[in-house]
């Protein structure tokens, strides 16, 4: 129904920057929505600078179809984002057209401000006007990407996101993944790769070059090996006569020894017969089994003895026998540093003699990798699940102090979810603590901002009595009850009322309000006569006992106050087995100033229901 009423009167899909902007212009789309008979203008952006983007201020100027202008919609905003570099933005906040001639857009940027505070301007009004547009990678490189993708592998950069040919400038340069950065950025925002190795890489002499060296070598060794594969066939032709010769030899001998193996083989068929068949089933053969998983054992092959004894169904001390080699091939792969499998072998064999404590090591041993390797949250992680304490030992004090300033700079950066995960696993060093909480109180306010109403209470609650969070949980005590009828992210909280009443009609009916805990709501209105009514959808918050609807004008989002809150009654039994009842403002008939009572069910640990 909702495809029906929309006509598409354009749409580009663009990629248009202008030097020094911190947003390309994507895409932009004209709809008709036939309903309303009216025009919405949608754009697409992309955040290229490193900061979060909280604002953008541009004008929309509207062209009729021989491209002139008929109208210019100034101060137009997105606003109350959140939006990361290389994040999207804008594609979802209808601008209303007023003039019905438009049939082209275009966006001029006036201010994009961050969510540090931080504003850039657009002064002189610079249009969008630079293509960055790519061309692909392997219809510029052609024969010689072959090459190109042999040097990614040599020096483990994944070359199935570098598919563009990139382009280097004074101001910025692209990257072969399509990231923008600037020209004081040595290594990509995106991917990682570096700026140097990219530049070296897609030269087309140098790869050719090395395209030239490769099958140079690759004929050298064709050479060698068939010069090789040569002499071993003289040699095998050699030592065939030889070995022919030898056997002709022996089978005269065994000629003479048939008739004695004939005999033997007899007495042999006669003492199984006679029951040896049973004896050596029974005992001869489970030791003769042990005795080789034991030479195994001896001769270090760990794995294979392993695998004898655990077969052997508790045969003698085979269990013990298994459990030794378990722990000798786990003091070999310490000794080898594989310390990620000897700790894997270790953990097996608790108790057995100094394993718990070769586990720890291991994991020590880990840690310490990972600390090399800079990864020190990984670091710190291993140190801790081996007990060590960054007071006693130098290494990880090292890597306590390191994830500490890393987490130190993302929170300042704003990265709250990369910077809350290494305070919380940095437990009551220096400031962690603190700093935890407020990455989640920052969290939780952006969340809120969001409408991520779920995420953002589940925080609040988590850290309440930190700054006014205590304060804001009593302000949204009737929206986390209204929400608590939502079994999860999906299945929306459902209040329902029998005895509504109808928009046309004034005659009874029933209303279904959803709300989800993304922010978003949905009401529904069945009429008794049949009437027809549209649902209402879009955003919604409930605060200070008050229920706010979403509406953008000129493409901003404000809030519209849709009803008051009397009172939330929990714990109720209703006839149809609702256990809550919100009692009102009709939000759908607000000038009859009539009082409601939705009916849902309150998830809680008291819930009460009517089978």
């Amino acid at each position: 129904m909702a495809a029906e009423r929309i006509q598409l009167l354009e749409e580009k899909n663009i990629h248009l920057w202008f030097g020094g902007s911190p947003v390309v212009l994507c895409t932009m789309k004209l709809e008709l929505d036939k309903k309303v008979g009216a025009i919405f203008a949608y754009g697409k952006m992309l955040n290229v600078q490193p900061e979060h983007i909280q604002e953008v201020v541009f004008d929309l100027i509207c062209y009729d179809s021989v491209r002139l202008i008929v109208n210019t919609i100034e101060n137009c905003k997105y606003t109350g984002l959140d939006v990361p570099r290389n994040g999207v933005f804008g594609m979802d906040v209808p601008i209303r057209v007023r003039n019905p001639s438009t049939r082209n857009i275009e966006f001029v940027i006036k201010s994009v401000t961050t969510t540090s505070g931080e504003t850039w301007e657009n002064k002189d009004g610079i249009r969008f006007n630079m293509s960055l547009e790519q061309k692909s990678l392997f219809n510029v490189q052609g024969d010689l990407n072959k090459q190109f993708i042999d040097n990614c592998i040599r020096d483990g950069i994944d070359y199935t996101r570098l598919i563009f040919q990139p382009v280097f400038n004074s101001s910025y340069w692209l990257c072969s993944c399509g990231a923008l950065n600037w020209s004081d950025e040595n290594v990509c925002c995106e991917c990682k790769v570096s700026r140097k190795w990219l530049y070296d890489n897609i030269q087309s002499e140098v790869l050719r070059a090395q395209t030239e060296e490769r099958k140079a070598a690759a004929a050298k060794i064709r050479m060698e090996s068939e010069a090789r594969n040569k002499l071993d066939r003289e040699h095998n032709k050699e030592t065939f006569e030889k070995r022919k010769a030898e056997y002709e030899n022996q089978l005269k001998k065994q000629n003479n020894r048939r008739a004695v193996k004939k005999a033997l083989l007899l007495l042999v068929v006669v003492l199984l017969i006679a029951g040896g068949v049973l004896a050596f089933l029974t005992y001869a053969l489970p030791y003769i089994r042990y005795q080789d998983a034991v030479a195994t054992m001896n001769r270090g092959e760990y794995n294979s003895a392993i695998e004898k004894f655990d077969n052997m169904n508790g045969y003698l001390d085979s269990a013990e026998q298994k459990t030794e080699c378990v722990y000798k091939l786990a003091i070999d792969k310490y000794y080898e540093r594989n310390y990620s499998d000897s700790a894997d072998l270790f953990s097996g064999i608790p108790g057995y003699k100094d394993s718990e404590s070769m586990y720890m090591s291991s994991l020590i041993g880990i840690a310490d990798g990972y600390l090399e390797e800079g990864k020190y949250f990984d670091a710190l992680e291993m140190y801790i699940k081996a007990g060590v304490d960054y007071k006693t030992n130098d290494n990880a004090k090292k890597c306590t102090d390191e994830l500490y300033q890393s987490a130190v700079k993302e929170l300042n950066a704003n990265n709250l979810t990369g910077s809350y995960e290494k305070f919380a696993v940095l437990g009551d060093y220096k400031k962690s603590k603190e700093y935890a909480n407020e990455c989640q109180y920052r969290l939780a306010e952006r969340y809120y901002k969001r409408g991520e109403y779920k995420k953002a209470i589940d925080i609040y609650t988590d850290i309440a009595g930190y700054k006014d969070i205590d304060e804001k949980l009593d302000g949204i005590q009737d929206l986390t009850i209204v929400l608590s009828a939502a079994a999860d992210e999906d299945t929306p909280a459902v209040w329902e009322i029998y005895d509504g009443v109808c928009q046309k009609c004034q005659k009874k009916a029933q209303y279904i309000f959803e709300f989800y805990q993304s922010g978003k709501f949905k009401f529904e209105v069945e009429c008794d006569n049949g009437c027809e009514i549209e649902e209402m959808t879009g955003k919604f918050k409930i605060e200070s006992k008050k229920l706010y609807l979403s509406e953008y004008v000129r493409g901003i989002l404000t809030w519209k106050e849709a009803a008051d809150i009397k009172s939330i009654k929990t714990d109720t039994q209703s006839v149809d087995g609702k256990n809550t009842a919100i009692v009102m403002t009709d939000p759908l008939n607000k000038k009859n100033k009539k009082t409601i009572t939705l009916y849902g069910n309150n998830i809680s640990d008291s819930t009460i229901s009517i089978e």
